[in-house]
């Protein structure tokens, strides 16, 4: 092998290495940028935290920022409302309504496809 095709190859590789590394050391697919992750859900917030134990650095609660649609893409455990209701949308076509000011066990089982915030 010529020795720019062993650079090639070299260069190759670790490019596919960093990128593998990137895409599998990321947090769970959680939303569409209009929230983050945290230990709590704050107030004033609607909330979704991970099912099936799962976290993130940063927390297993998903603070969802603003009223509408948000998508999310992950399995959740619990919904919290601390303000506005919400609902949670899941792949299947159903959903789990979340009243003010109060939470909810959510189907962990059932993939979580958007979450709309009542204002």
């Amino acid at each position: 092998m010529r020795p720019i095709d062993r650079i090639i190859t070299w260069a190759t590789t670790l490019a596919t290495a960093a990128v593998a590394t990137i895409v599998l050391t990321g947090s769970p697919a959680a939303a569409d940028g209009g929230g983050y992750w945290a230990n709590q859900c704050d107030y004033g917030r609607a909330c979704i935290k991970l099912g099936r134990g799962h976290t993130t650095m940063n927390g297993p609660i998903w603070n969802v920022i603003g009223c509408g649609s948000h998508q999310i893409n992950d399995y959740y455990g619990e919904a919290m409302a601390q303000g506005n209701s919400t609902e949670i949308y899941y792949i299947d076509n159903r959903w789990d309504d979340v009243a003010a000011w109060s939470s909810r066990p959510l189907d962990e089982n059932n993939l979580a496809t958007n979450i709309w915030v009542n204002c």
